[in-house]
Parts: C-alpha cells; sequence; structure tokens
C-alpha cells in the first residue's frame, strides 16, 4: 500500500512517495510485482487493445517493482569491485529510464482511461 501522506514542508512529491514505498517492499514483492504487472500489461495489449489504458496502468506498475529492484541492486554494488562505479552509473541510467517509461505508462493510463470513459474525445 502507498503512503498517502505527503509533507508539502519536505517538498515530497509523487516519485519520492513512491520511492520510498518501493525501498519497504522485499525484493520477492517487487519481483512479483513486476512479473504480474507485466504478464498482465502485454496480455491486455495483445487480447483486448480497446482496454490499453487499463494495460498502461499494469505497464505503470511493472515500471515501479522494477526501479525498486533496480534500486536495490545500486545499493548492494560492491565498493571492492573493480567497476563498482560504471555497475552503479549503469543501475541509475536504467532507473531514470524506467521511471520515464513508467511515467509516461501512467499518463497514457490516464488519458485513455477518460477518452474511454468520455466516449472519445469528441463531445
Amino acid at each position: 500500500m502507498v503512503d498517502a501522506h505527503i509533507d508539502v514542508r519536505t517538498n515530497e512529491n509523487v516519485f519520492n512517495v513512491l520511492a520510498k514505498n518501493a525501498r519497504r517492499r522485499t525484493a520477492g514483492e517487487l519481483w512479483t510485482t513486476a512479473f504480474g504487472c507485466g504478464v498482465n500489461a502485454v496480455s491486455l495489449w495483445w487480447q483486448h487493445p480497446s482496454l490499453s489504458w487499463l494495460a498502461s496502468g499494469f505497464a505503470a506498475g511493472a515500471a515501479y517493482a522494477i526501479w525498486g529492484l533496480l534500486d536495490r541492486a545500486r545499493d548492494e554494488v560492491r565498493e571492492d569491485s573493480p567497476d563498482a562505479a560504471a555497475e552503479r552509473l549503469l543501475a541509475l541510467l536504467l532507473q531514470r529510464l524506467v521511471a520515464v517509461a513508467g511515467t509516461g505508462a501512467a499518463l497514457w493510463a490516464l488519458l485513455r482511461f477518460m477518452a474511454a470513459a468520455l466516449g472519445g474525445w469528441q463531445h
């Protein structure tokens, strides 16, 4: 469950809240969420293209879980590894890419849901 309390005095935003929530989850929970949401997103897009808004919501959920897994991977890089800096940079870049994709999927879900609920955009 996402902690819905956002403290405006600390300049928290939706990304900070989701990051804190992902860090509280176990790796198993994140893997399950990533796999389940990913399978649901692909299945809906393939079987029911008219439900692309719902598939996009599942894709955003998968991106959240993948971001959390990458966050853990970045934190678990050993300091004595010869490629520690490169591994952290790669994980950070992948995290940013997943964050952009997840945000895009969430926005697409919102816009497509509005279009489906309103029967299209022409009124």
